[in-house]
């Protein structure tokens, strides 16, 4: 470690404008007698010393070089070199107010939270280190060689946290994050045989009335089935209701539990072509199929094999007295599902489902569905499924039907701890979160306009959702009659609205790629604009996507906001903001005035700043821990900085 600290700072010295030499002074006493478990990062870049170290240290002035460094496995050649770029002499610049000279900046590991305490042999300041997750005491600004500037905080080189390569996305499961709003098309059998009113209802009984333990399940007959009527149900509609709040695909419930088909399968006629939907025969996949070529919006379909009461199917067996005539074996289910899949997939033509989701997962079904799926359906992704059930691979539900993705988000999940994923998993599974617009109906029941979410909860889903890497499912619930009723579809294009007037006000967004500088973590380059009055620095908003070509690689990161001054562009942390239900202020919490540092970006995080300097010019992200391995490298794929000024307005 010594070593190769020397050998950075020799490299520093070569290239510097302003000849000068630093004597850094590491025994062994400082690389190794603390409390942070021998972990020393380096501590150079070109521009300034990242002083925070985790041991004691000194810093000290006009003394030879060669007198501080031993040659040790250094090149000879490199420290002659060194001693020829001057006298070999450092001019260390000390803090603004002090006399210039040499300023001993020996302090504790720790120091009190409260700023006002001295520290640091009263020279320093107590602040929030992210990476130790503690306060520490640091010297008050950078020394840097030949004077200039403050070019930013303090700060390590940020610390790679493993040697072995995280999951990486199917180019499938990257696209399926592009989408990023779907829509859940709940219209089955539970639309009419949930307890309704009126001339829709077909019958009062609830299907979800009972389960293999509490006796026989009773749902609509074949012969009432035979008599539902959908003289209002239009796919073009229920395509334009989840187009005004976003969706860019849909995933139609086209089998839910009771064994119901919304197309005409040839294995029994408990299906919508034997109701009088359009006289009989119809098939609503093959209508929506259509309805969504012409929109240009992507479909994908929901099945269960967990239940299927029509065949006597619960809890993914057979045993159940059935719905229907007759009373199959599990190989005949399992038969008759995997015939159903590929009726329902063919479909689509050569094209295929976008989506498959398997309501419940697959369970003791997967080793017969698996085969079928990856052959009639091989780019769609699987959600609910095994890891790599498909070539496109799997997407995963994130626990909660409330609208709220849990933090941190990863994109990678092997099934233990969080529920927001684990970036240490060897699959990457993403996240999608999922909630209804009536609290809390999957499909239509009369009488319950009063459970209409307000629009500002669904911007708040919207938030908490793609706002944190996972993407937003949102259900439609046609009525009996095939109708999205009208004042959910005002509902659904209200919240369209809102959504597009908080990201309508663009302060600034970057142009290509940010990757991070290994040396200080910021990722480059900086996103810059014209500097802004302090009224429009008040209330902003920043989206970062992250590229996950080879995984989701960035940890714990924050913002730093530049601040135009007439001598001077002084980086410092921006100030957290948050918004209230949706926004965190950060995690953790800073306190003392430290740096608010978020934990994982993935497809795309949205955070707040608070009131921000003036004269603001610019923003830029700061990597302090990664997973970064070889030769690979944090990246963003953009920055883009909103005016959220107008939030009340818009929600």
């Amino acid at each position: 470690e010594r070593e190769r600290e020397r050998e950075t700072i020799v490299d520093w010295l070569l290239h510097v404008t302003m000849p000068c030499v630093v004597n850094y002074i590491l025994s062994d006493s400082d690389l190794y007698s603390n409390k942070f478990e021998n972990r020393t990062p380096s501590f150079v870049d070109s521009y300034q010393w990242a002083a925070a170290l985790p041991s004691p240290r000194q810093l000290q002035c006009w003394t030879p070089l060669t007198s501080r460094f031993r040659p040790s496995s250094l090149s000879v050649t490199m420290l002659s070199v060194a001693s020829l770029v001057t006298t070999i002499y450092l001019t260390a610049l000390p803090a603004v107010g002090q006399a210039a000279g040499c300023v001993n900046t020996s302090c504790t590991v720790s120091c009190n939270t409260s700023i006002t305490q001295p520290c640091c042999d009263k020279v320093g300041r107590c602040e929030w280190d992210p990476v130790f997750a503690d306060y520490r005491c640091i010297p008050p600004a950078p020394l840097i060689c030949g004077g200039g500037p403050t070019t930013g905080p303090r700060r390590r080189v940020p610390t790679a946290l493993t040697t072995t390569p995280v999951a990486v996305p199917s180019p499938q499961q990257l696209s399926w994050l592009d989408l990023e709003v779907s829509a859940m098309l709940g219209f089955n059998l539970q639309t009419i045989c949930a307890p309704a009113k009126g001339p829709t209802a077909v019958t009062s009984q609830a299907c979800q009335a009972g389960s293999k333990t509490q006796g026989r399940l009773y749902v609509p007959t074949v012969g009432e089935v035979s008599q539902w009527e959908l003289a209002d149900l239009d796919t073009d509609a229920w395509v334009a209701a989840a187009a005004s709040f976003g969706a860019k695909y849909i995933v139609l419930v086209a089998d839910h539990m009771t064994g119901f088909t919304l197309w005409d399968t040839k294995y029994h006629n408990y299906s919508i072509a034997h109701t009088k939907y359009k006289g009989g025969g119809g098939d609503v996949v093959k209508d929506l199929i259509v309805s969504c070529k012409k929109a240009g919006m992507k479909l994908g379909f929901f099945y269960s094999v967990h239940f299927n009461w029509y065949l006597g199917v619960d809890g993914y067996v057979v045993g159940h007295p059935p719905l229907g005539p007759t009373k199959y074996t599990q190989d005949q289910f399992l038969a008759i599902a995997k015939g159903q899949l590929q009726e329902v997939s063919a479909l689509f033509g050569d094209e295929g489902p976008f989506e498959v989701w398997f309501d419940g997962g697959t369970g003791p079904s997967a080793a017969a569905v698996q085969p079928v799926v990856s052959a009639v359906a091989p780019l769609a992704v699987c959600h609910s499924c095994n890891p790599n059930f498909t070539k496109a691979g799997a997407v995963r539900w994130m626990g909660n039907e409330e609208g709220s993705m849990p933090l941190p988000s990863w994109g990678a999940y092997d099934g233990t701890g969080s529920l927001g994923g684990n970036p240490a998993a060897s699959t990457f599974y993403p996240p999608s979160t999922d909630t209804v617009l009536r609290e809390h109906y999957w499909f239509h029941q009369n009488d319950t306009e009063g459970s209409i979410k307000s629009v500002h909860t669904l911007v708040n889903n919207y938030l908490t959702s793609v706002g944190r890497a996972s993407n937003l499912i949102l259900n439609i619930a046609p009525d009996g009659t095939g109708a999205v009723p009208p004042i959910d579809v005002k509902q659904y294009a209200a919240m369209g609205a809102a959504i597009k007037c908080l990201f309508n006000h663009s302060v600034a967004k970057s142009t290509a790629p940010m990757k991070m500088v290994a040396a200080t973590g910021v990722l480059a380059p900086e996103l810059g604009f014209p500097p802004l009055s302090a009224a429009a620095a008040q209330n902003l908003s920043v989206v970062v996507r992250e590229d996950q070509t080879l995984g989701q690689l960035i940890n714990a990161w924050s913002l730093e906001c530049r601040a135009t001054a007439a001598n001077a562009d002084q980086w410092g942390p921006c100030p957290a903001g948050s918004l209230s239900g949706s926004i965190p202020k950060c995690i953790p919490s800073p306190e003392s005035g430290g740096p608010c540092v978020y934990t994982g970006i993935g497809h795309k995080r949205i955070v707040v700043i608070g009131a921000a300097p003036a004269s603001l010019s610019g923003v830029r992200v700061v990597v302090h821990s990664h997973f970064a391995t070889g030769t690979q490298v944090p990246t963003v794929r953009d920055v883009e900085l909103f005016d959220f000024s107008q939030t009340k307005s818009c929600v």
